[in-house]
């Protein structure tokens, strides 16, 4: 808080100088123009204009000269990147030889990972793509809330693996990430547009900036969580399931760890939603406790399984499974740091200040 003196100017007006911080972070410069409100409480709220409402301004199209970006995978960066940032309406253009079908595969394959990215112009010299989601169609709670469903959903194939001695279930984990995937994307998009228009945080459900940037880790270790489960899925089809069904015993306990491990996801998602400090810390302390029956589970399996190589990777799977848990864990971290912005409301009396 910053305490400023009125100046006179003219008769009877008087102004006051506004932070120099604050006019460089919402871009504002002699002549702009700014909203005035009168609050309840008789104080008064400055906005500037270009945040007063939610409505992103029309932009050009940007276009990507396809014959000096001809590498597929440059091509694909760029498309994410503009996604990303916010650009809504992207075209690939040539002039002297028609985009080649390898080229067109690499943008369908790109934007079949960005939710709401579709072709809506295609010519043999240009592909025109456009944005059709509104990107406050979810609120972060939300989109959280159905990666971890999906999280879950994933972790409960590899259960009915090893419940059943069955990996046909293996084989649906991937298409569970894929959408997992075009969720984290259409999140970091969120959460790039609320940073160049701070109107656009009410609708999305982030009430401080500073939730910004741990919304963002969020969205990447959820997204890492579900490529954890995608290598285990892999990892656990290429060992020999004829040798782990004779062993009912290592089934049963890996059934277990993955019991420990949807309880961890579910209770996650109770405490992100309830910004509950005391469940996040109990998620805490069962991460460590499950990264110890881990480490008891693969000294198990280097004794038990005579297939060299099905027990090296039933023991990477496990790692993958630790690396999955823990990077669920900073988001109950994040929780935690989140209720100290205020203690007193969410603490139930744990936490009080003295003057």
């Amino acid at each position: 808080m910053a305490v400023r003196t009125l100046l006179k100017l003219g008769k009877s007006s008087l102004v006051v100088v506004l932070p120099k911080e604050w006019l460089k972070e919402v871009g504002l410069r002699s002549g702009d123009k700014v909203v005035i409100k009168q609050e309840d409480d008789g104080s008064i709220k400055i906005i500037p204009a270009n945040l007063s409402s939610f409505e992103t301004p029309i932009k050009s199209r940007l276009v990507i000269n396809v014959e000096r970006c001809s590498d597929g995978d440059l091509v694909q960066r760029l498309l994410v990147a503009n996604y990303l940032v916010g650009n809504d309406n992207i075209a690939l253009a040539t002039k002297n030889e028609p985009i080649s079908p390898e080229l067109l595969r690499n943008v369908r394959d790109v934007i079949s990972k960005l939710r709401g990215f579709e072709i809506i112009e295609q010519h043999p010299y240009m592909i025109t793509l456009q944005c059709m989601m509104d990107a406050t169609k979810f609120s972060m709670e939300n989109l959280v809330g159905r990666i971890l469903a999906l999280l879950l959903s994933m972790s409960d194939y590899v259960k009915k693996a090893f419940d059943e001695g069955d990996q046909e279930y293996l084989k649906r984990i991937g298409f569970l990430e894929d959408e997992l995937d075009r969720l984290y994307w259409f999140g970091v998009r969120q959460l790039l547009m609320v940073q160049k228009n701070r109107a656009l945080a009410k609708f999305v459900g982030i009430e401080s900036a500073l939730h910004i940037l741990g919304n963002r880790t969020i969205l990447k270790v959820l997204e890492l969580a579900g490529d954890y489960l995608v290598d285990v899925s892999s990892d656990l089809g290429r060992i020999s399931w004829d040798e782990l069904n004779k062993n009912k015993g290592l089934r049963m306990k890996f059934s277990e760890l993955l019991n420990m491990i949807e309880d961890i996801i579910s209770d996650t998602l109770k405490a992100y939603n309830g910004l509950d400090v005391f469940l996040a810390n109990n998620i805490l302390k069962k991460i460590d406790q499950l990264g110890k029956d881990i480490r008891d589970l693969t000294d198990r399996v280097a004794d038990e399984t005579k297939n060299v190589k099905t027990g090296a990777f039933l023991i990477k799977s496990l790692t993958r499974l630790l690396d999955m848990a823990k990077s669920i864990g900073v988001v109950c971290e994040i929780v935690i740091n989140r209720v100290m912005e205020d203690p007193r409301k969410l603490l139930r009396g744990c936490i009080y200040k003295e003057l």
